[in-house]
């Protein structure tokens, strides 16, 4: 979920009532930036609060091992009972039971295929999911949370609950009676982006999603659907704060909004995401943390890194962070001690080019879906446009380099949708060269600290 998506983070359209509201009574951020743009390599890193090179977390399927930092088995040894709902993507199946007391992996069912072809062929399937509601994946999950808080979990002891739903995501897709509550005609459409000086996987996206024969029009129903997902979210939020509130729990808890990854969801004329893709629609996610008595009610624009989350609900919790970790706690921005956090964020994403000999023909093994197929065609045909990339931002400057492909440097005070790389232009030599160094240093301050040491010899 991209966080301008949400009525607090400056959606004008009503699409997150409820999770305004909560954000009205808590800690909303700003400028919470994931550490990856991909989620598997995410969610180890909220896991680990270690960036995702340290354990090598760079794709699908390299998830969370044994030997890792764990965050959540941090509370689990502290007594607490934990619960997984949804889709896993961050452990290994070993060490699920060491993390989780309780876990259900996608109950339900959700259609990837498009039963019309009304968007232009080849681009996201958009539209109404014929799957009734109860029968929806995300909608089960939530009531598995809800009956495990309700009737499978010890009321003696203290618990973590975490509730993966997939929504938002492509396909962009949503049940009956969330699909077309958006009136399409009043979405706004982000300006266009003419690709100029950028790097060629957007090129190669769009030409493999066809996207230059969408209209307008299909523009708006793509964003109004993904809106229409975040609305169905905004929802599920409302079932598991009653459901808190029914139970008695509601102000002993600890509630943590946050998303993976965001989504293009239209801006740069693309959907989905993409490895090496910083663009804030990307990185850019909601963070909003709510506790009552133990988090104040505050905005703040501070920069923070994904990795830094698990760290400060460990120490609301009153549970001592394992060593080794790099991120780092946000507890003396909610105390009001400071109010600024990191001077940069990083995010990182991509293959090294030993991967590029490895990729898998589209037609190889099933996918997903056809929209997934076509993403792989792309990588197929020109694997480069996924080589390794880092970038660090600022509040003002964002920077990316990545190996055999253009620098990027953005003025987002300026061109805040990021439509303008100032990496080759000559007004900008000097930025640029400052950032180039920014970078380093920052990638310097990245390295692991793990295994911990206890003392330094010479």
């Amino acid at each position: 979920m991209k966080a301008s998506a949400l009525g607090l983070y400056g959606q004008g359209l009503q699409v997150s009532p409820v999770i305004d509201r909560m954000g009205a009574g808590g800690a909303v951020f700003s400028q919470c930036h994931t550490v990856h743009p991909k989620c598997v390599p995410s969610r180890a890193a909220l896991l680990t609060a270690q960036y995702p090179h340290v354990g090598g977390h760079r794709t699908l399927h390299l998830h969370v091992r044994k030997e890792e930092p764990n965050l959540v088995r941090s509370l689990r040894e502290a007594g607490y009972q934990t619960a997984l709902f949804g889709k896993n993507h961050v452990v290994e199946r070993d060490v699920l039971p060491e993390t989780f007391d309780h876990w259900i992996h996608d109950g339900g069912r959700s259609t990837l295929e498009p039963s019309t072809d009304r968007m232009p062929r080849g681009s996201y399937w958009v539209g109404e999911d014929p799957v009734p509601l109860h029968e929806w994946r995300d909608y089960v999950n939530t009531n598995h949370a809800l009956r495990w808080l309700e009737k499978d979990r010890d009321p003696e002891k203290p618990w973590f609950l975490w509730l993966n739903w997939d929504a938002p995501h492509p396909p962009y897709k949503v049940p009956a009676p969330f699909y077309g509550t958006i009136d399409r005609r009043k979405v706004a459409l982000p300006p266009k982006d003419d690709y100029a000086g950028k790097p060629p996987y957007l090129q190669r996206l769009a030409a493999c999603y066809g996207t230059a024969a969408m209209t307008d029009d299909d523009w708006r129903e793509l964003v109004a659907t993904y809106l229409e997902m975040c609305r169905f979210i905004d929802a599920e939020v409302e079932r598991v704060l009653a459901r808190l509130q029914q139970l008695g729990q509601l102000d002993n808890t600890i509630v943590v909004l946050w998303s993976d990854h965001g989504d293009f969801a239209g801006e740069h004329q693309l959907g989905e995401k993409w490895d090496t893709s910083f663009y804030d629609c990307i990185t850019r996610v909601p963070f909003v943390l709510w506790a009552p008595g133990r988090v104040p009610a505050l905005r703040s624009d501070a920069l923070v890194e994904s990795i830094d989350i698990l760290p400060t609900v460990l120490e609301l919790a009153g549970v001592e962070v394992p060593r080794g970790v790099q991120g780092r706690s946000l507890g003396a921005l909610l105390r009001g001690e400071r109010t600024e956090h990191r001077d940069v964020v990083l995010c990182q994403g991509g293959q090294e080019p030993e991967m590029f000999d490895r990729v898998v023909a589209p037609n190889a093994k099933p996918r997903p879906c056809r929209a997934y197929q076509q993403k792989q065609q792309a990588l197929y045909e020109e694997p480069w446009i996924n080589a390794r990339a880092k970038m660090i931002r600022g509040h003002r400057w964002k920077y990316t380099w990545r190996l055999g492909g253009p620098e990027e440097l953005y003025d987002l005070v300026e061109d805040p949708w990021e439509l303008r790389n100032l990496a080759g232009d000559p007004r900008h030599a000097f930025t640029l060269n400052e950032w180039r160094l920014k970078l380093i240093q920052k990638l310097v301050e990245a390295e692991t600290v793990s295994p911990y040491q206890d003392f330094l010899e010479s």
